[in-house]
């Protein structure tokens, strides 16, 4: 655990989320339930008692196998592997929609609506006929950074455009070529 806790190859981090989360303990019990066999058992015995049953009913009553009855106790017999898997499978799913809330506003975290719609919105809104193309970038870059471009002060405006003077997406708005 060590050794890949130093390699870099897990999201550290986020293994210590999970491995915090309230019900990371139930996770693991289940986890251990279903590697140790003892659900198993209990589900086969379970399974063991409905066969049971239905032999006896099947011996005294002889009904068809489209018997509403007979067709219960058929269908109460458990897959003990299945049952065990879904468990720890329902507990991952918590675990994971929990986390994944959590990080829903995160820098890096993808936004749940539609990105071309929000970034389109943006442009429509920082870029009009009538504006400056070097004060509509900077304000299209301040929106997409969710940085309200009105409050940031003059010094940091001018931080803001020579920075972004270094982007090769904004150097050089207008073509020139074919111009002499």
């Amino acid at each position: 655990m060590i050794e890949l806790l130093k390699s870099g190859l897990v999201d550290n981090s986020l293994l210590c989320e999970l491995a915090t989360h309230p019900d990371f303990p139930r996770l693991m019990a289940d986890l251990e339930i279903y590697v140790n066999g003892v659900a198993g058992k209990q589900v086969q015995s379970a399974n063991a008692i409905v066969d049971a049953v239905s032999a006896t009913i099947m011996k005294q009553h002889n009904p068809g196998l489209t018997d509403p009855q007979l067709r219960q106790l058929i269908a109460a017999h458990i897959d003990d592997d299945s049952f065990c898997r879904y468990v720890i499978q329902q507990d991952i799913n918590k675990i994971a929609l929990d986390l994944r809330e959590a990080h829903k506003d995160d820098f890096f975290s993808v936004p749940e609506d539609n990105p071309l719609e929000d970034f389109l919105q943006t442009a429509e809104e920082t870029a009009s006929p009538d504006s400056d193309p070097e004060q509509a970038s900077l304000a299209f870059i301040c929106k997409r950074l969710r940085l309200n471009y009105r409050k940031l002060s003059e010094e940091e405006k001018k931080w803001l455009k020579k920075i972004s003077e270094k982007s090769d997406l904004l150097k050089n708005p207008n073509p020139q070529r074919g111009r002499k």
